[in-house]
C-alpha cells in the first residue's frame, strides 16, 4: 500500500485553486469560471522520481520504503467564500499540507493570505504549506516585493503560477510534496 496524505487548496474565490488542480492532475485549463461550492476532490500519484533524491529524511529505511510504495496525494479543492467556510472546516482535517492561492491580479485576495493561513493553523495543526500567486498572465496588482516580504516573514516557499499557461504548475506541487514527504515521521 502506498503512502498516502490529503491537501488542501485555500484561498479566496476565484484565485484558480480548481484551474491549477486541474492543470497538475488532468493537464487540462477550462478558460469557464464555474465556482467551486462545498469542494473538489482529485488523487495524483506523486512521480517519486522528479523529488526522491531531495528528500530530507534521516530514517534511510522510510525513504527506501516510500521509493518502493509510491505516494498518493488526495487533494481538496475548498471553495473560497469566507460565508461559508464554516460547513467546509471539516475539510481541514487530518490534512498533511496545503497550498494557500492568492491571485497576483487581485490584492485583496493577498491581503487575505493570514485569513487562510490562520484558518489551516487552526483546523490543521502545523503541516507544511506553500503560498501560490496565481494567474501570472494576467495585469499585476500584488508587487513581487510585497509578496516575497511575506513569504519570509512565514518562513514559507512562493510561487508564482499560470495554470492557463501552465508555468510553475508542477514545481510548486512538486516542492509542497517534498516539504510533507520530509514531514513524515
Amino acid at each position: 500500500m502506498s503512502y498516502r496524505g490529503k491537501v488542501i487548496l485555500c484561498g479566496d474565490p476565484g484565485v484558480g485553486k480548481t484551474s491549477l488542480l486541474a492543470r497538475y492532475v488532468d493537464k487540462k485549463f477550462n478558460e469557464e469560471y464555474h465556482q467551486t461550492i462545498g469542494a473538489n476532490f482529485l488523487i495524483k500519484e506523486i512521480d517519486l522520481g522528479k523529488v526522491i533524491e531531495e528528500l530530507d529524511l534521516k530514517n534511510k529505511e522510510l525513504k527506501a520504503d516510500i521509493k518502493d510504495k509510491g505516494f498518493k496525494l488526495y487533494f481538496w479543492d475548498i471553495g473560497g467564500q469566507t460565508d461559508k467556510l464554516f460547513a467546509n472546516e471539516y475539510y481541514f482535517i487530518q490534512a498533511v499540507g496545503a497550498m494557500i492561492i492568492f491571485s497576483l491580479g487581485n490584492y485583496e485576495s493577498f491581503k487575505n493570505l493570514d485569513f487562510w493561513i490562520s484558518k489551516l493553523k487552526e483546523l490543521s495543526g502545523d503541516v507544511p504549506y506553500i503560498i501560490v500567486g496565481n494567474k501570472s498572465d494576467l495585469k499585476r496588482e500584488v508587487d513581487l516585493e510585497f509578496i516575497e516580504k511575506k513569504a519570509s516573514e512565514l518562513g514559507v516557499n512562493y510561487f508564482e503560477t499560470s495554470a492557463k499557461l501552465n508555468k510553475n504548475v508542477s514545481e510548486a506541487f512538486e516542492r509542497l510534496s517534498i516539504q510533507i514527504l520530509n514531514n513524515i515521521k
